[in-house]
C-alpha cells in the first residue's frame, strides 16, 4: 500500500510540474525577455522655422512651418549597463505659404502683391545616435534617454510667382528626446509581437533637436521639436 501511495504522488509530481514550468516561463517571458535590438524607426510631428538672420523671411512667411521628420536608426553596438550605439539617418519636409512682397517695398516692410509664395525645406539628417534604455531594460521605469549628434543637409525650393528657386545648405545638427515605452501596459501583448512580428518594443517619444544648416543659405533652426511614435526591433 505504502508502494502504490509513493507511487501516485510521484506520477502526480511529474504530471504537474510541466505545467508548473510552462507557468514560470510565461511570467518570466512577459517581464523580462527582450530579444535583442538592432532597429528603430520613429515618425515625428513638429514645428521647424528657419533662423535667418534678418526679418525678411518673417515678412513674408508667418508662423512655424510644420515638420514631418520619419527616422530609421541601425544600431551596431551595445554599451553594457548603458544601450545600444548606432546610425541614424532621418529625413523630411517643412512648408510655409505667404504673400510675396512688391519690390518697391520700402526696406523691413512688405507692400503685398497679387503673388502667392511658398517655401519647401527637405533636410536629411545624418546621425550617430546613443539610446540609453537602462532604466527600462533593469528597472521598472520605462523612459529611455536619446542623444544624437551629426551632419544636416536641407534642401530647399521657393516659388514666388512664376519664378522658381532652388538650393542646398548643410551644417552640424544635434538632438536630445525623452521617449516612454509601453511594453509596460500590457507585458504579455508586448511579449507576443516580439516573438510573432519581432516588434521589441513601441514608444511614445520627445526631441529637441537644433540644425547649423547655414553656410549657404540660412535655413537652419536652432531649436527645434518633434514628437511621435516609434518602434524598435
Amino acid at each position: 500500500m505504502k508502494t502504490f501511495a509513493s507511487a501516485l504522488v510521484l506520477m502526480t509530481v511529474i504530471g504537474v510540474s510541466p505545467d508548473l514550468a510552462r507557468a514560470e516561463d510565461v511570467s518570466y517571458a512577459s517581464k523580462e525577455s527582450w530579444s535583442p535590438e538592432g532597429y528603430l524607426l520613429s515618425l515625428g510631428i513638429g514645428a521647424y522655422r528657419p533662423d535667418p538672420g534678418s526679418s525678411a523671411f518673417d515678412v513674408v512667411y508667418s508662423g512655424n512651418g510644420p515638420l514631418l521628420l520619419p527616422e530609421f536608426d541601425f544600431f551596431i553596438y551595445r554599451i553594457p549597463f548603458l544601450g545600444p550605439l548606432g546610425i541614424g539617418i532621418a529625413g523630411g519636409w517643412a512648408g510655409y505659404k505667404g504673400t510675396a512682397c512688391l519690390a518697391s517695398s520700402p526696406p523691413g516692410t512688405c507692400v503685398p502683391s497679387s503673388d502667392g509664395a511658398k517655401f519647401s525645406l527637405f533636410p536629411i539628417n545624418a546621425m550617430v545616435v546613443l539610446r540609453i534604455d537602462a532604466l527600462a531594460r533593469r528597472t521598472p521605469v520605462p523612459f529611455v534617454f536619446s542623444g544624437k549628434v551629426g551632419y544636416n543637409t536641407v534642401f530647399f525650393k521657393e516659388t514666388v510667382g512664376s519664378g522658381k528657386g532652388t538650393g542646398r545648405s548643410h551644417g552640424f545638427g544635434w538632438a536630445a528626446q525623452l521617449a516612454l515605452e509601453l511594453n509596460f501596459i500590457n507585458p504579455r501583448r508586448a511579449n507576443a509581437l516580439d516573438e510573432d512580428w519581432g516588434i521589441n518594443s513601441s514608444f511614445f517619444f520627445f526631441e529637441l533637436a537644433g540644425s547649423d544648416a547655414n553656410n549657404r543659405a540660412p535655413v537652419g533652426d536652432k531649436l527645434y521639436f518633434t514628437g511621435g511614435l516609434g518602434l524598435t526591433f
